[in-house]
C-alpha cells in the first residue's frame, strides 16, 4: 500500500472525474504526500472541553509553568491529534482558565534576554473543576460529535458510485491511521527503541492508542461493508428528495408536530 498516491478514484454519474487523498478530501490532480502530522491535524480528536482538560491537567502537574512547557510537554507524548494541539489554543486556554479562576498568574520568568514569560498555577476552583471534569468524562458514554454521522445523513445527495468510493477511502484512510500509531507504538516500545527518551510512554497511554486504533478498525470495517452492500444492491441510498417530495415531507413534519402540540395540551388540560 503506497503511502503517496491515491488508490480510490472514478468517475460519478454525473461525468466528473474525482480521486481522494488520504485524508479524505475530493481533490482534482495528483495527491500529495499527508505526513503523520498531517493527518493528525486534520482528525484532531481534542476538542474543546479536552484542550481545557489537558492544559488544566497538566498547569495542576508541572505549574507554577508557562504555556512553552505545556505545549513541549504536549509535544513530548507523541499522541496523534493530542500532540498536535497548537500553540494558540494552548496560551487561549490559559487565558480563558485564568478569567475564570481556575489558574492564576504565578509570575513572570524571563531566560537569556528573552521576552519575559507568564507563568501559571492551579487555583483550588481549578482543582475542583479538574477532578469534576476527568470523573465525568471517564464514566461518561456519549456520541460524541463525529462530523461522519452528520455528514451520512445525507449520503443520498450522492451518487451511488461517489458513496461507494468515498466509503471505501474513508476505510484507507482509516487503516493508514492505525499504521501510523502502530509504528509510534513500535518505537517507543522498551525492547526496540534507540534511547530511553523515545521509549518513554506510560502504560496506560499504550493502552489508549490500541484503543483508538480498535475503534478505527472496527469503522474501517463497516465503511468496507456497507460500500459492499451498496455495490451489491443490498443496502439502496434512496434519490434526493424532488421537490414534490420536499413538500410532503414538509407537511408531514408540520402534521406532527401538531399532534404532538395537541396531546401535550390534552395532558396539562388532564392534569389540571
Amino acid at each position: 500500500m503506497s503511502m503517496g498516491t491515491s488508490r480510490v478514484g472514478g468517475s460519478d454519474e454525473r461525468g466528473s472525474l474525482f480521486k481522494f487523498d488520504y485524508i479524505g478530501r475530493v481533490v482534482y490532480g495528483t495527491t500529495r504526500y499527508q505526513s503523520i502530522r498531517e493527518i493528525s491535524q486534520r482528525y484532531n480528536i481534542a476538542g474543546m472541553w479536552s484542550t481545557r482538560l489537558l492544559v488544566l491537567g497538566l498547569v495542576r502537574w508541572l505549574g507554577p509553568v508557562h504555556g512553552y512547557l505545556v505545549r513541549r510537554e504536549l509535544d513530548s507524548w507523541r499522541m496523534p491529534g493530542i500532540s498536535e494541539i497548537g500553540a494558540g489554543s494552548i496560551y487561549h486556554a490559559l487565558k480563558r482558565l485564568t478569567a475564570d479562576g481556575s489558574l492564576e498568574v504565578a509570575g513572570t520568568e524571563s531566560v537569556d534576554a528573552r521576552p519575559a514569560r507568564t507563568t501559571y498555577r492551579i487555583t483550588a476552583h481549578g482543582e475542583a473543576e479538574f477532578q469534576r471534569t476527568l470523573r465525568e468524562k471517564l464514566w461518561e458514554v456519549s456520541g460524541g460529535d463525529d462530523p461522519f454521522h452528520t455528514a451520512w445523513s445525507f449520503a443520498t445527495v450522492l451518487t451511488r458510485a461517489e458513496n461507494i468510493a468515498l466509503l471505501r477511502q474513508r476505510a484507507e484512510t482509516l487503516y493508514h491511521r492505525i499504521e501510523s500509531v502502530t509504528v509510534i507504538l513500535a518505537a517507543t516500545s522498551p525492547e526496540t527503541a534507540e534511547d530511553r527518551e523515545s521509549a518513554f510512554l506510560p502504560a496506560h497511554v499504550r493502552a489508549l492508542l490500541k484503543r483508538q486504533t480498535d475503534l478505527w478498525n472496527s469503522d474501517a470495517e463497516w465503511c468496507e461493508d456497507t460500500a459492499g452492500r451498496i455495490e451489491s444492491g443490498d443496502l439502496e441510498i434512496g434519490p434526493d428528495p424532488d421537490p414534490e417530495q420536499a413538500a410532503h415531507w414538509r407537511e408531514a413534519i408540520r402534521s406532527e408536530k401538531f399532534a404532538e402540540e395537541a396531546a401535550m395540551w390534552q395532558s396539562v388540560f388532564e392534569d389540571s
